[in-house]
């Protein structure tokens, strides 16, 4: 969780939280008993044949052959039904990776109709797992079934050299029966550690990939406490010559040579094609990344210089795509007072808090219409929720710490044509008095900022007010005119689509007392009226005209038809027809 930002965008979800429950599962695998089994079963090999030898170390040491040939089978045995288990762990992994998949985008497969064909893949997973876990199977009932031969083996070689040893004089029964046993149990106990090493084999893999992420040290750690903490916040934001490369992408400079100063207490928009460079921007105040080249400065001071954690708990995002927690209302509003003042509040001024910023946020209103009202769950990432009404929580979160730094990438995105300007006027009155970076496609929710940045191209195109860069006629001009022409022709379409709704609605319905026999209609006179038989007379006159275009077609049209397209086959058809009748005639 200390990691930046970066390492997550190289790594996705699935291989992380990989890392996280299966490789430490296989350390533990590795460390807990089968160390102890290990330990346990090398002491009695090793005090077994201290018995086998101190009884009579002729015998013992031709049973010795019985550990050679166990050690081996099972080692490499062993080795193949590890293989065949790992290829049937993986496949169940694949197959509880779809089956996580589906569960959670349960509306979609079901919208899409999927449910047949994602099924078909988890099935498919079932299958392969299946296979390998019978090739697992059927090794080990081989390898079991070695092992029962050596010992029966080993009884035989016991009580056939130890007969002769006990002919000879050399040695008593109860020699021979001590000495077997020892060396059976020696053996088995010895034979048990081999699979243990596969444990330990794949656990030290495992917990390389696991320490190898524990002992990197990340250039962005938000649990550190080194830096600058500055006694007070005005909010000047400044951007000098930043140019700025994504380490998943290297090959794309995504900024270059930017210079930018955001006054403190002011508004200031990005606007511009996507893939200009916006989002960028906020990312670098926010310190997610660090620039390439160049420096971002806060009140005078280098981001760098600062605490990472202090640097955040002053800023608050608002990001395009809100995220919610699957937790309430109140906990997903109440995380935005981590690391404030207000961090540790409860009761009575808590709620008052969460109340007051989900009003500014104009989210109060839907929230109390809701049977739980502020204790409503909102669901695995709010899917409970509209992205209007999520948006409007994300906003809220975002103002209940009172932030000296906001930022706004695309807030009122989600939001319709009338919660767009409620919002809109609400974060305005949230914008003020605090530095307020606002990201927008929408031009009309920015006219009253202070500062309009236009960025293209990972570069500043111009800057100004809203009226100083119309007055411009370029970059900004024409995204207002191209924003303008699109509202207006949709503003059009919407006229004519009410038009016609109107006019449906003025179509009288007269003639239901008419009879079905006396239902007349005059072609110079249509009215669209319905009789009570259900139908229109505009459907009854199309009924009767289509009967009367009606033709009737035979045998010979047929004939015709193919003789369009193909004149040989015409002849030939002619030929069967006058063959059919001469063999229907002779019958």
């Amino acid at each position: 969780m200390r990691q930046n930002i970066a390492y997550f965008d190289a790594r996705g979800a699935g291989e992380i939280t990989t890392r996280i429950t299966a490789d430490t599962n296989l350390v533990q695998d590795g460390i807990s008993e089968k160390v102890g089994l290990t330990l346990t079963a090398l002491a009695t090999f090793i005090t077994a044949y201290i018995i086998g030898f101190v009884k009579y170390w002729k015998l013992t040491l031709i049973l010795t052959s019985t550990i050679v040939a166990i050690v081996v089978t099972m080692g490499s045995l062993g080795k193949l039904i590890v293989k065949w288990q790992k290829e049937s762990l993986a496949a169940y992994a694949e197959g509880g990776t779809v089956a996580e998949e589906v569960i959670s985008s349960i509306r979609n497969a079901v919208a899409f109709g999927t449910q047949d064909k994602l099924a078909l893949q988890y099935d498919k997973h079932l299958t392969e797992a299946e296979k390998s876990g019978f090739k697992m199977k059927a090794i080990l009932g081989s390898m079991i079934g070695f092992l029962m031969t050596f010992v029966y083996l080993n009884y035989s070689l016991s009580f056939w050299q130890g007969s002769r040893y006990l002919v000879w004089g050399e040695i008593g029964l109860n020699q021979v029966v001590t000495i077997l046993l020892a060396v059976m149990i020696g053996a088995f106990s010895l034979g048990n550690v081999a699979p243990n090493i596969g444990a330990f084999t794949t656990a030290t893999a495992a917990g390389v990939k696991i320490f190898s992420t524990i002992d990197r040290v990340s250039p962005l750690d938000p649990k550190s406490e080194t830096g600058k903490k500055l006694d007070t916040v005005e909010g000047n934001v400044e951007l000098r010559n930043i140019r700025h490369i994504y380490p998943s992408r290297p090959e794309v400079v995504i900024m270059e040579d930017v210079s930018l100063v955001v006054p403190a207490g002011k508004t200031t928009a990005l606007v511009g094609a996507s893939g200009s460079g916006k989002s960028t921007i906020v990312g670098l105040v926010e310190r997610f990344y660090d620039p390439v080249g160049g420096s971002v400065y806060l009140d005078g001071h280098d981001l760098q210089d600062l605490n990472l954690r202090w640097l955040r708990q002053n800023i608050s995002l608002v990001s395009q795509e809100p995220t919610l927690f699957a937790t309430t209302i109140a906990g997903n509003i109440a995380h935005g007072l981590i690391g404030t003042a207000h961090e540790n509040a409860t009761g009575k001024e808590l709620q008052e808090l969460i109340e007051q910023a989900a009003r500014m946020s104009n989210a109060h209103d839907f929230i109390t219409q809701l049977p739980e009202g502020y204790e409503t769950n909102v669901g695995e990432r709010g899917f409970l929720l509209s992205g209007g009404q999520k948006q409007r929580i994300a906003i809220a979160r975002a103002i209940v710490s009172d932030p000296k730094i906001l930022l706004l990438d695309e807030a009122t995105s989600a939001l319709d044509t009338k919660s767009e300007g409620v919002v809109q006027a609400a974060l305005d009155v949230a914008a003020q008095g605090r530095t307020t970076i606002v990201i927008a496609h929408r031009l009309s929710t920015i006219k009253t900022a202070d500062n309009i940045v236009v960025m293209s191209q990972g570069r500043i195109v111009e800057q100004g007010t809203h009226d100083v860069l119309l007055e411009k006629r370029a970059a900004y001009f024409n995204l207002v005119e191209a924003q303008r022409i699109a509202q207006e022709t949709e503003r059009k379409n919407e006229d004519e689509i009410s038009i016609l709704d109107e006019k449906d609605a003025q179509l009288n319905t007269p003639g239901l007392e008419k009879s079905e026999d006396d239902f007349e209609v005059d072609p110079n006179d249509l009215t669209l009226g319905r009789t009570k038989t259900g139908k229109s007379e505009s459907s009854r006159i199309l009924e009767e005209r289509t009967e009367e275009k009606a033709q009737k077609y035979s045998l010979w049209t047929l004939v015709r038809l193919v003789a369009s397209f193909n004149k040989p086959e015409m002849h030939w058809m002619i030929f069967g027809l006058f063959w059919a009748i001469i063999c229907g005639g002779g019958t």
